[in-house]
């Protein structure tokens, strides 16, 4: 399915993040929503993540998965007065924007994969990350643990710091009843969780919702989301090149077929 060339875009991310992509398009007559569907909470049970910062020095990797992931671990550090790492710990990032984020907390990262998920960071990291050697995996509570897993399969010790969960934002169920009313006809997916826990806020309306969007034209962030989507019946018409600003606006317009939307300037692996 394509949307209708002046459709209105909700992109699950939170307000502000991407002022370029919804000036380029408002410009063009397509309104965008930036507003996400998840938001982050504090885990249910924080003990294993308070135990696994309490030795951060004694771990060779620090690997972070995602923006929420760093801001998690800044308030951690601070707790502890902690307001730089052991010169010898290494840090890996999922990807350019989670690096960024760390170096933005003052923390130098040391690789970045370049295909922004965990199947990359394992991928890059996994060769040189030596047998028996310890890694502190900052991540969601409760989510999938493939990451983890993979990094175990090199004869790491992988230590799990859950700092914070996701949950539905506050406003999941608000942003429901629009759908089902028809106020989108494009919709960004920025992760799987931000359809399922949608779906979670909607409640007795879970049905309609997923009715109303199985009617909008859906862009994944990326092929693990891709993925998802495709689990739940739900399949992407387009899918971003990377997770980035422009990559997403080019499949934003791709699904409106405005090619005079396409990237500005393209990205690593997007076409015009």
């Amino acid at each position: 399915m394509t949307a209708a060339p002046g459709a209105r875009v909700l992109v699950t991310r939170p307000a502000g993040s991407w002022p370029r992509l919804i000036a380029r398009f408002e410009a063009a007559g397509i309104p965008v929503d930036l507003e996400p569907t998840t938001r982050a909470s504090a885990p249910e049970d924080p003990g294993p993540g308070e135990r696994a910062l309490d030795v951060v020095d004694s771990y060779d990797w620090l690997v972070v998965t995602s923006g929420r992931g760093v801001a998690a671990l800044a308030m951690g550090l601070a707790s502890r007065g902690i307001d730089r790492l052991p010169a010898g710990l290494r840090v890996a990032a999922v990807g350019p924007a989670t690096a960024r984020a760390l170096v933005g907390i003052g923390i130098r990262v040391d690789l970045a994969a370049e295909e922004a998920r965990g199947e990359g960071l394992a991928r890059e990291l996994s060769p040189r990350i030596a047998s028996g050697r310890s890694v502190l995996l900052v991540r969601p509570e409760g989510g999938p643990a493939l990451l983890a897993t993979a990094l175990r399969a090199t004869g790491a010790r992988v230590v799990e710091a859950p700092l914070y969960r996701t949950v539905p934002s506050e406003r999941a169920g608000e942003m429901a009843r629009a759908a089902i009313g028809g106020r989108w006809g494009v919709v960004v997916f920025t992760a799987g969780s931000s359809l399922d826990l949608w779906l979670s806020a909607a409640g007795a309306q879970a049905k309609a919702l997923s009715v109303a969007l199985a009617g909008m034209t859906r862009v994944a962030i990326g092929p693990t989301t891709a993925a998802h989507l495709a689990a739940a019946s739900l399949p992407a018409a387009e899918v971003a090149a990377s997770p980035d600003e422009d990559a997403v606006g080019a499949a934003i317009a791709r699904s409106v077929f405005r090619a005079d939307l396409l990237p500005w300037p393209p990205s690593p692996g997007e076409s015009r």
